[in-house]
């Protein structure tokens, strides 16, 4: 063994290509993933605004059919 190398562990040229490569195509795996996350989320938060808006409105919706109702049974009565 050397000075410079106290393990005894030498790493060529072609390991290291190899390691990039597949590196490589881990990243590729990971972003193809994230944009398929992406797109799952952003339909999840379609669906929350859209029952959100549901909830918000049902009272008001409420409020006005018995106010309709209230109204008609005044008129209705003598």
């Amino acid at each position: 063994m050397s000075n410079r190398d106290p393990l005894g562990v030498t790493i060529g040229a072609r390991e290291i290509y190899d390691e990039v490569v597949g590196l490589r195509e881990d990243v590729r795996s990971v972003v193809q993933n994230s944009e398929s996350v992406r797109g799952t989320l952003t339909d999840h938060e379609d669906r929350l605004r859209a029952l959100e808006r549901w909830k918000y409105a049902l009272p008001l919706a409420l409020l006005t059919a018995l106010g309709t109702a209230a109204a008609e049974l005044l008129r209705a009565l003598p």
